[in-house]
C-alpha cells in the first residue's frame, strides 16, 4: 500500500514539475533590472564610480560596515572626524575626507591626546580618512575606500587652530628619502 502511494506521489511531482517547466518556457524573462529606466543605466555607465562616490555629501543609513577592501570598497553608515579637537586637527578639509568607520574616529579620538602627551605637542595634524560613503576617490589614494585607514602627518599641530586656507596649503613633509 504504500509502495502505491509513493509511486502516486513521485507521479504527481513528475507531473507538476513538468508542467512548471513548459509553462516557464512560454514566460518572457524580465530585463536585467526592470526598475532602472535606460536614462539611468547610460548615466551610471558613463559615470566613474570615483565621480558618484565623491559626490556624496552625506553617508549612507545603516549599521556601520566596511565592506570590499581598502583599494575596492566602501564604507556604510560612517561617522564624521570633527574637524578640530582638543589635540587634532583635520587638513585638506575643503576634499570631504574626514569620514570613518565609528571605530577609527574613536581611535583617533582617543590616540591624538597621547601622542600630544608623548610628544609634549599640541596634537596631531589629519589628512585623508574616507569620503561620506567610502569608495574610489577621485584623486590621491588607491586605499581609504573603506574608512579603516587615516594618514597622520609627521608634523606638529601648531599651537593656534590653522586658518581655512591654511589647512588647505600647508603641505605634509615629505618623509621618502632622496634616492629612493
Amino acid at each position: 500500500m504504500y509502495g502505491s502511494v509513493a509511486v502516486v506521489t513521485a507521479l504527481s511531482v513528475a507531473l507538476t514539475c513538468a508542467t512548471a517547466v513548459k509553462s516557464a518556457a512560454r514566460v518572457p524573462l524580465p530585463p536585467s533590472n526592470p526598475l532602472k529606466s535606460s536614462e539611468q543605466e547610460k548615466q551610471q555607465k558613463s559615470t566613474p564610480a570615483m565621480a558618484l562616490f565623491s559626490q556624496k555629501q552625506l553617508p549612507s543609513l545603516g549599521r556601520a560596515m566596511a565592506i570590499g577592501y581598502y583599494s575596492h570598497g566602501c564604507l556604510q553608515g560612517g561617522i564624521e572626524l570633527p574637524k578640530t579637537g582638543p589635540t587634532w586637527q583635520v587638513m585638506r578639509v575643503s576634499r570631504n575626507r574626514n569620514w570613518g568607520h565609528p571605530e577609527l574616529v574613536q581611535f583617533l579620538e582617543r590616540f591624538a591626546p597621547l601622542a600630544a602627551q608623548a610628544t609634549g605637542r599640541k596634537g596631531i595634524l589629519i589628512g585623508d580618512m574616507a569620503q561620506p560613503r567610502g569608495g574610489p576617490l577621485p584623486f590621491g589614494h588607491k586605499s581609504h575606500q573603506i574608512g579603516l585607514d587615516v594618514d597622520i602627518w609627521f608634523m606638529p599641530m601648531p599651537d593656534r587652530v590653522l586658518s581655512a586656507e591654511e589647512r588647505e596649503d600647508i603641505s605634509a613633509p615629505n618623509m621618502v628619502a632622496a634616492d629612493v
